[in-house]
């Protein structure tokens, strides 16, 4: 197997991980979590916000991950997975930018957004898998 598609198809494992991770911690917070005025956080720090910071820079490694895995698709020069890797890379940004705007605002329509972000992310993920396992053959 070229070195590519290894790197792609460990890429996609490692980004189904983090997702799942991802997942969990964002059902722990939604759940557990509650968020004290922004004002109010310079009296104290809540020690579960260390769960919601754990969560972000999950977000981050998600947001790294998925552009090596763009990039990936660039090279492997299969354009459609490249959209579906720039679809998944978008809808990341998407959820990261909602989940940011979510802990100032509170509304749920940012919630929302990101729960359905994860969805497109997952989906896109699984679609290039899909065109991997076809193209490798």
């Amino acid at each position: 197997m070229e070195q590519k598609y290894s790197y792609a198809y460990t890429g996609i494992f490692v980004m189904m991980v983090l997702l799942a991770l991802q997942f969990l911690l964002g059902i722990y917070i939604n759940l557990y979590v509650s968020f004290p005025p922004i004002s109010q956080l310079h009296l104290h720090f809540p020690a579960d916000y260390i769960i919601v910071m754990v969560h972000m820079m999950l977000g981050f490694l998600i947001l790294i991950a998925s552009f090596i895995l763009m990039l990936l698709a660039i090279k492997i020069n299969d354009i459609k997975i490249i959209i579906s890797s720039a679809l998944g890379f978008v809808f990341v940004i998407v959820a990261g930018l909602s989940g940011f705007i979510f802990l100032f605002d509170k509304y749920s329509v940012y919630s929302f957004s990101m729960a359905f972000s994860f969805i497109i992310v997952v989906l896109s993920e699984f679609y290039y898998f899909y065109r991997l396992s076809l193209i490798k053959k």
